[in-house]
């Protein structure tokens, strides 16, 4: 493997923009099932605006910022924003309940917040009194008759006052050991408790998980886990280095239907997720029952002893590869055709 020595994260855009600037990097659907999204060139400046508009609200280098909100575009171009200028990204899952919030947004010292909709809001302003530090919340979706929230357009309005000069001089302030973000544990077993994570900790981890895998120019992947979990951001960052399209689910109830929408040619999940599969799979099978069901478990049994020699980088026996064959024809194409037709791998 080789490595560049990125100085920061924005560095790392800035380079694939200059690559493959008109490449798409980010798309998600409309209400009307219509494909939106944006090219590299157009990500980074949509990012710089950012920026400007947090430069604009008096954000410091080193300055906390929180981000409520389930995984969608405006996210990934709120945390570009805010770890380009040396700003720290503290992502919150959205499930998190108000007393949760008011944990991370408090032990971080977060100064600004940006939340997805009024769902989210309902909850900051519950903890308002106890989250002092923050200025202004920043609101995705939607406005507010509240002075202390900003429509996302009005915060973007804002970055007309800070000139270019201005925002280079705090892009290249930003160093590779500097914080770009603190991602905090689920809280499940305790106190959710957060890891600081450095610029050159992201690109390192970025590029290594890139160039161990399967991952081809033109490729796109369709994004679906929490950002506010460190797998989801390694992901993330991944794309953006290899430049792969990615793709944002609409919701968790309509995945499968945005699967075969998307087409990626690969993705990241849980294993919940796989287990959801299987189990709504192994339910079909069970309903049709008789031959169906048995030639359902024969062809998990076939994958299983094919997966071990996939695994060892070991050709199939010829016994193997025939019977792989046929249950790749009677039930693994099918699997292949729910998830769009086109993945590779899934991790």
């Amino acid at each position: 493997m080789t490595f560049k020595n990125y100085a920061n994260i924005n560095h790392m855009l800035t380079s694939v923009v200059e690559q493959s600037p008109d490449r798409a990097a980010y798309r998600w659907f409309d209400s009307h099932l219509n494909t939106q999204g944006v090219s590299w060139r157009e990500f980074s400046s949509q990012a710089d605006q950012v920026s400007k508009s947090l430069l604009a609200l008096g954000a410091k280098k080193d300055e906390k910022i929180s981000i409520l909100s389930n995984t969608c575009y405006p996210w990934v171009l709120s945390d570009m924003g805010i770890v380009s200028i040396g700003a720290v990204t503290v992502g919150i899952y959205q499930s998190n309940l108000a007393k949760d919030c008011e944990y991370i947004i408090s032990h971080s010292d977060s100064v600004l917040v940006f939340a997805e909709d009024h769902e989210q809001l309902e909850k900051l302003l519950y903890i308002k009194k106890d989250i002092e530090k923050v200025k202004k919340v920043v609101l995705f979706k939607g406005d507010s008759d509240e002075d202390w929230v900003l429509s996302y357009d009005d915060f973007l309005a804002l970055g007309h006052t800070i000139s270019n000069e201005q925002l280079k001089t705090a892009q290249d302030s930003v160093q590779s050991e500097d914080i770009a973000s603190i991602v905090y544990t689920s809280g499940t077993t305790g106190v959710p408790k957060g890891v600081m994570l450095s610029h050159e900790n992201i690109t390192f981890t970025t590029q290594s998980v890139a160039q161990s895998t399967d991952v081809h120019p033109g490729d796109s992947t369709l994004l679906f886990l929490p950002l506010a979990h460190v797998f989801a951001r390694t992901i993330l960052y991944s794309s953006l280095y290899s430049s792969t399209t990615t793709y944002f689910n609409r919701s968790m109830d309509t995945l499968l239907d945005d699967f075969k929408l998307a087409k990626p040619h690969w993705f990241a999940s849980v294993p919940r997720i796989y287990e959801k599969v299987y189990a709504k799979v192994n339910s079909g099978a069970e309903t049709k029952g008789g031959l169906a069901l048995k030639i359902f478990h024969w062809a998990c049994k076939i994958g299983e002893e094919a997966s071990d020699f996939n695994a060892a980088h070991q050709p199939l026996p010829m016994g193997l590869s025939l019977k792989y064959g046929i249950a790749n024809k009677l039930v693994f194409s099918k699997l292949h055709d729910a998830f769009g037709g086109r993945v590779r791998w899934c991790i």
